[in-house]
């Protein structure tokens, strides 16, 4: 009875203590047996503390059509034309600050310079090229030309956007009429069609502009590069997953813009650009960005010319 005992427990226990694997399937064949798992994903980077939610210029309209009026159109176009003589035939002063932020949006570094300002214009009316010679403490200017180059076109280049030359380049649409102060004044959306590069040229800009209700002036653009919402998503993306050397990305950081012209002096039934002011954003995240650089233009003194600059057959020119 012992015996017969002690063989029915040596079965229970066989049936349930697992027999150990053969020593091959312990230490594998030599094959893959699947890829590894994936390890958990990173947790998202905190946000500076000077990084704001981005927000497109013009929000979503989709009851409201692209167009403007065909008279309204003509009349902004036929004062664009008259600001193309205007354009080699004044100088002034410009007043360059630039100023550099730290993440809590405290400035950290500042500078500002003096320039004799003048353009100069190419055959094609959306390239201005802008002259400085820099003024020193004293008055006296410096005979080197100065290259001062940002990320956003000329302030004067703006007068243009409603011209002949752009119209194929870009879509208005007209967003209403109202009192901004003592102006009364269309305001007007714009879009570029060409993809933001250099951001020299104003077909890379969208944004929105008020125009004088009366004479079709400018009185102030806000622009900022076209679909930048899309390209900073797309960009933070290829950065935040390139290769991380000890801390440093192998791919650019993503960077947006957003400008500000104002055209504060009226002459000859013309508005001139006096301030242009460009922030240059950093994406911490795929909807913030936080300031990292300032560049404020102040245009002042201008001095306009009458002179006639195109020759024509039978003209008398006096000494």
């Amino acid at each position: 009875m012992r015996a017969g005992g002690l063989v029915s427990a040596l079965v229970v226990i066989a049936c349930v203590v697992p027999l150990a694997p053969p020593v091959e399937a312990q230490f594998g064949d030599g094959q893959d047996q699947g890829p590894d798992p994936l390890p958990p994903p990173l947790p998202p980077r905190s946000p500076s503390k000077g990084a704001t939610l981005y927000e497109p210029l013009v929000p979503e309209l989709p009851d409201l059509e692209w167009g403007i009026p065909p008279e309204l159109a003509a009349a902004l176009q036929e004062r664009s034309q008259r600001y193309r003589d205007y354009a080699r035939r004044f100088v002034c002063d410009e007043t360059a600050r630039l100023a550099d932020y730290d993440a809590a949006g405290t400035v950290t570094k500042e500078r500002i310079k003096h320039y004799a300002y003048l353009l100069a214009q190419s055959e094609t009316p959306s390239h201005l090229r802008e002259y400085r010679q820099e003024q020193g403490r004293d008055g006296k200017l410096r005979a080197a030309e100065v290259e001062d180059e940002e990320h956003f076109p000329p302030a004067y280049a703006w007068v243009y956007l409603f011209g002949e030359f752009h119209a194929p380049y870009f879509s208005f649409r007209l967003l209403g009429t109202r009192f901004d102060g003592f102006d009364y004044v269309h305001e007007i959306q714009f879009r570029g069609s060409l993809p933001f590069t250099t951001g020299k040229d104003i077909r890379q800009w969208e944004g929105r502009v008020l125009v004088d209700a009366f004479n079709h002036t400018p009185i102030e653009i806000v622009a900022e590069p076209v679909a930048q919402q899309d390209r900073l998503e797309a960009q933070y993306r290829i950065w935040s997953t390139s290769l991380n050397i000890m801390g440093f990305r192998t791919k650019p950081a993503p960077y947006g813009y957003r400008a500000r012209i104002q055209f504060g002096l009226r002459r000859d039934d013309l508005t001139f650009p006096t301030e242009l002011r460009c922030d240059t954003m950093r994406a911490d995240s795929p909807t913030n960005l936080v300031v990292v650089r300032t560049s404020t233009r102040a245009y002042e003194g201008y001095r306009i010319t009458y002179v006639d600059d195109e020759v024509r057959p039978g003209d008398v020119r006096s000494p």
